[in-house]
């Protein structure tokens, strides 16, 4: 069975041992709690960042079964699954043996709950604080990965197993452009699609060519090519018609980056994909046509005779950008190279092919396949999705379109004239620090949102006290442009905070997230009463514990050695180590007694026999270590005798002990749980989950 976990965070559960200076690794007490990772504040925060890596699969509590009881409590079969598909990850593989062993941490683990919410812990205030601080936080991150980033990568996902054939009307609009010159160009496009929808279509291609201000695509009534997901950052809009208005139809207007846009998809087909490819070039401008069609077809039946591609791209390419690194071009996808290019490149039917001579504008190509993109693992395709799409403008306009329909199901009602009064009343001093909010009662409603109505006093407070988003705008806005962004800042912190609230009744893993947090901090507590702090206060016990184990803490055989240290600052002395080896200690030491310039100096030590110290060396009379003179003073060891294996005394082996003790009060503790709350397995529903 595999467990995660970290042996930092793993030692500093156990802080009140630290002053004997011994790393405890309680690994059969550890491996019961494994499972809720947050045993100190510092597991507990470093699972932030973590905690959204596995997905669950989870059953609705209507069609749920009780896996088995605690005491009478009912713990489910989703519960059991949902943590133990967590902490096993790949291992989760359902089979009798997993199944068996994970249960019976379970088990222990929900005992230990039951005992501490008996004696009152779930209603401690600190822990209720703590909890509802780690709630805050995971609320924040869960929004945002569960409820945008994810549909936004599984929306993408989904998209890029087509690919379609768009073609569009254009109406220049740049986000650089003047508000005035914005309207203008909505008024335009408007018109055209007023046209359409009066024509029913039927003028697409001709409004194209004399309407569209893409002079590229006009010519060709609009036709764009085939494009896929994700589109570049700016053309959500655009690919969210793409895909979703129907093949010989048109969109409404839609906005870009660079503009207005009424698209129309023409046709669709299985997505390409990304390819890796090389390629070399012949130019038609270096050589005639003909000339180059020549050369081209002589390094191709070079090839066919068993040439080098990559040494031939680089003798013959007239593409200096690839040619010195085998032709290289990368992964591509579509609509990236002219269509015969592109088309050829897609046909070669395995890795290591190559085309025939491929016509472009620019001359001829071979094209050679390295590799091609495959999306059948969804792990790795969303990993890659993610990375494209972070920092896109479309998780904007997703993360808008979730306020909208939050807004929606909560029955939004807004008053904007309550906010015209507001803005309306508005001075220059609101872009200073000096700007007093107005004394409102508090009965003025600004909007309602489920069954909370906000008032025109809340509104005043909060920016109030958002100091730095008011004078942000420091007179490049109107105040009513001001005061208008600051209510949309004010309503969307509120809808937030709504669906924040809202996470466990529409989300089941949310839920089932907190109960995992909520009882984590209980397990914490109770194990920190009933067996840590027992451990340490408990002298007596533990003494005892000691006494009756003392066998299980001993030495192993040891070696006696003398450690020397030479100081000089004459190298050469070094070398006098050797004469030890023939003279001995005495007549070793007293050599160098009387020289001022020479210190020798040494200490007996008890080692054992791994010790890197003295590595090598062979434990016989007058045998030594190698001398180490790096860094200064230079060192070595003498064998001295061999140390017979001891018990270690209570103090040398106090971290082992107090673990051991820990290990063995834990398995008391659980035996008395159990003739508290009886367990009792459903055991055609554990048989039911074994695969």
């Amino acid at each position: 069975m595999a467990y995660i976990y970290v042996t930092k965070p793993k030692a500093l559960i156990f802080n009140n041992l630290k002053q004997n200076k011994n790393c405890l690794f309680l690994d059969n007490f550890i491996n019961e709690l494994l499972f809720l990772q947050k045993f100190t504040n510092h597991m507990r925060i470093l699972l932030f960042s973590l905690i959204f890596i596995t997905s669950q699969v989870l059953f609705g509590q209507e069609t749920d079964q009780v896996l088995f009881t605690v005491g009478g409590d009912d713990v489910y079969v989703s519960e059991f699954k949902y943590i133990y598909e967590k902490n096993n990850a790949d291992n989760a593989d359902y089979s009798e043996e997993s199944l068996d062993e994970y249960l019976e941490l379970y088990k222990k683990f929900k005992l230990k709950v039951r005992r501490a919410k008996d004696i009152g812990l779930d209603t401690v205030k600190s822990l209720q604080d703590e909890l509802a601080g780690y709630r805050k936080q995971l609320a924040k991150s869960y929004l945002k990965d569960k409820e945008i980033s994810k549909k936004l990568i599984n929306e993408v996902a989904e998209r890029m197993q087509e690919d379609i054939e768009v073609q569009h009307i254009f109406v220049a609009a740049s986000l650089k452009t003047s508000q005035e010159k914005i309207i203008g160009a909505q008024q335009k496009i408007n018109n055209i699609y007023d046209k359409l929808v009066a024509n029913k279509g039927k003028s697409f291609d001709e409004m194209a060519k004399t309407l569209s201000e893409d002079k590229i695509s006009a010519g060709r009534g609009g036709k764009l090519g085939f494009y896929t997901s994700p589109l570049p950052d700016g053309f959500y809009e655009f690919e969210n018609a793409m895909y979703s208005t129907p093949i010989g139809e048109f969109s409404k207007p839609v906005r870009s980056r660079m503009g207005f846009h009424i698209i129309k998809p023409i046709s669709k087909r299985p997505a390409r994909g990304e390819m890796e490819i090389a390629h070399i070039l012949v130019r038609n401008k270096e050589l005639s046509k003909a000339g180059a069609k020549i050369l081209i077809d002589s390094i191709y039946n070079l090839l066919g005779e068993g040439r080098n591609f990559e040494n031939m791209a680089a003798k013959f390419s007239a593409d200096t950008k690839s040619k010195h690194n085998g032709g290289y071009l990368g992964f591509f996808g579509i609509n990236q190279y002219e269509e015969t290019f592109e088309k050829a490149a897609f046909e070669i039917p395995e890795d290591g092919g190559y085309t025939q001579p491929v016509a472009t504008n620019i001359g001829y190509h071979i094209i050679k396949r390295i590799s091609k993109r495959d999306n059948s693992d969804l792990d790795r395709l969303k990993k890659r999705i993610q990375a494209r799409i972070n920092n896109n403008d479309r998780f904007q306009i997703a993360e808008l379109k979730m306020i909208e329909n939050v807004k929606q199901e909560a029955n939004f009602k807004e008053d904007k004239l309550s906010l015209k009064r507001f803005s309306t009343a508005l001075d220059e001093s609101f872009y200073s620090y000096k700007w007093k909010a107005p004394d409102y009662d508090g009965s003025i409603m600004l909007f309602e949102l489920a069954d909370k109505k906000y008032s025109l006093k809340d509104f005043s407070q909060y920016i109030k006290s958002n100091v730095r988003e008011r004078l942000k705008f420091n007179k490049t806005k109107n105040l009513t442009e001001a005061a208008e962004e600051l209510y949309e800042k004010f309503v969307k912190e509120k809808v937030m905070d709504y669906e924040e609230a809202n996470l466990e009744r529409k989300h089941e893993d949310f839920r089932s997230l907190m109960r995992e947090y909520r009882e984590g901090i209980l397990l914490f507590e109770i194990t920190k009463q009933e067996v840590w702090d027992k451990a340490s206060i408990d002298t007596t016990g533990l003494k005892s514990f000691y006494a009756s184990n003392s066998d299980d803490y001993k030495w192993p055989e040891r070696v006696k050695v003398n450690k020397y240290t030479i100081e000089s600052e004459d190298k050469g002395v070094y070398a006098a180590y050797t004469y030890y080896q023939r003279k001995g200690h005495d007549k070793f030491i007293k050599k160098y007694e009387d020289d001022s310039a020479v210190k020798v100096s040494f200490e007996e030590l008890i080692l054992e026999k791994d010790s890197e110290l003295i590595e090598g060396m062979a434990f016989e009379d007058k045998k030594v270590s190698k001398l180490s003179v790096k860094p200064k003073p230079g060192t070595f060891y003498a064998f001295q005798s061999i140390v017979p294996p001891v018990n270690k005394t209570l103090n040398e082996a106090k971290g082992y002990v107090i673990a051991d003790y820990q290990d063995y009060l834990e398995k008391e503790w659980i035996e008395d749980l159990k003739q508290q709350y009886p367990i009792k397995i459903k055991t055609e529903v554990l048989t039911s989950l074994i695969k």
